[in-house]
């Protein structure tokens, strides 16, 4: 395969029952086959992203600005079939807290059945949801206090060392540096001021500034996925070709691949190729998918290349 048209988690599942059809109609005629679905047909079967109803409690110490608890019900449309609902709604559960140091939480989720098409993955697979739905209760919590939501966020991140809502210790950790960078160069104060004065001076229209952080797990929920493959030939020439078992969808995964084999070998770029993914080349990979696929194949290609290395200096001897 060269090239995806694009990808946004739908190409996890929902290629399924259309290419289960073109497979039928080709055994059944013995000819190919090849199904090519309107745009608005495509958008109604295929599912979108999990609608979610978040209901919480939460409370905060008005003394100190610390966060106390979180009480949370999360419930997903999953639509008429289970799809990929339940990972996704794992997901929402792992990232309800965002950057945050609840000292108790409970958190809960349901995936309900309803009478619309499947919903699917999407990017994010569930996370952006409860991202949002925390920096809501973080709002809701800094306006009922009447305190200033950014210093608010500052106040309540993690600290190096401190550990999820789900047992995950939080190791270089840089979320807080790097908040108070962007504060920094962004020159927060001095903005959010002026924001305020123009608020204060116009009725009508209004400005906002606000600095919100972010916290995401890359990889599947389902740790058996998370392995890759990478196939290296080295050529007399000094060329190299890689071949790698995830899909290239604009993201840039093979220039990153191309990147890592040249700087393991010292060579320039240019010199090292990306063949087009095949099943014959690296086989049962997993889907390029999970924000993983950068991390996942460029380091099975750094890996076969140090091999390859420490291989090469006895025929690099004998070569003219």
């Amino acid at each position: 395969m060269k090239r995806m048209g694009g990808g946004f988690g739908g190409k996890e599942t929902r290629s399924v029952f259309v290419g289960v059809t073109a497979a039928l109609a080709a055994q059944v005629l013995n000819r190919p086959v090849k199904i090519c679905l309107d745009r608005d047909v495509d958008m109604a079967i295929t599912g979108q992203r999990h609608p979610f109803i978040f209901r919480y409690r939460a409370g905060a110490d008005p003394a100190t600005g610390k966060l106390a608890f979180l009480d949370a019900k999360v419930m997903s449309d999953a639509g008429c079939s289970l799809d990929l609902s339940g990972p996704i709604l794992d997901r929402a559960l792992f990232h309800i807290d965002n950057s945050y140091k609840w000292p108790v939480l409970r958190v809960q989720g349901r995936a309900c059945k309803t009478n619309l098409p499947s919903n699917t993955a999407f990017r994010g697979f569930g996370g952006p949801q409860a991202l949002l739905a925390s920096e809501t209760i973080i709002d809701h919590l800094a306006s009922t206090l009447g305190v200033a939501p950014t210093e608010f966020r500052r106040q309540n991140l993690y600290s190096e060392g401190d550990s999820t809502h789900f047992g995950q210790p939080l190791v270089n950790w840089n979320v807080p540096r790097c908040f108070d960078e962007v504060s920094e160069s962004a020159d927060l104060a001095t903005r959010s001021a002026a924001v305020a004065d123009f608020n204060s001076k116009n009725r009508y229209r209004k400005r906002g500034l606000s600095v919100v952080p972010t916290k995401f797990g890359i990889a599947f929920t389902a740790k058996f996925m998370n392995q890759g493959g990478a196939l290296v030939h080295v050529y007399t020439d000094g060329t190299v070709l890689v071949s790698h078992g995830g899909t290239e969808m604009g993201q840039g995964l093979h220039t990153k691949v191309c990147q890592v084999a040249a700087r393991c070998f010292g060579i320039d770029v240019a010199s090292v190729h990306v063949s087009d993914t095949a099943t014959d080349k690296v086989a049962n990979a997993s889907p390029t998918a999970a924000s993983l696929s950068t991390d996942l194949y460029g380091m099975a290609t750094l890996i076969a290349c140090e091999e390859i290395k420490e291989r090469l200096p006895p025929i690099a001897a004998k070569l003219p």
